[in-house]
């Protein structure tokens, strides 16, 4: 009997620990995903835009509407032209974002 629960006990933690691991790897892969689409500053809706880190609707809507004024963005580095967007901001956003 004892051997038994010891049995039960070992393949649960085995169990447990196997779904753990699988969780991690297609949260993983899930962010790979994400980080090689970029989103295009020239082209971009507010809801593309929103799904960068740290873009709310008010910083996608001052962006889109910076373009707007502007014209297209020459490069990403022009994103600290646009009110609320710091150098912490552009370093975050930088491999996510791109130009056409």
């Amino acid at each position: 009997m004892k051997k038994l629960i010891f049995v039960l006990l070992l393949s649960s933690v085995f169990l447990t620990t196997s779904s753990s691991l699988a969780f991690a790897d297609t949260a993983k892969t899930k962010m790979s995903q994400k980080q090689m689409t970029q989103v295009d500053l020239n082209t971009a809706t507010l809801e593309q835009l929103v799904t960068l880190p740290g873009v709310g609707k008010k910083k996608a809507a001052a962006i889109i509407e910076y373009r707007t004024k502007n014209g297209k963005f020459k490069s990403v580095d022009e994103l600290v032209n646009v009110k609320g967007v710091g150098k912490k901001m552009l370093a975050k956003l930088k491999g996510q974002v791109k130009t056409s």
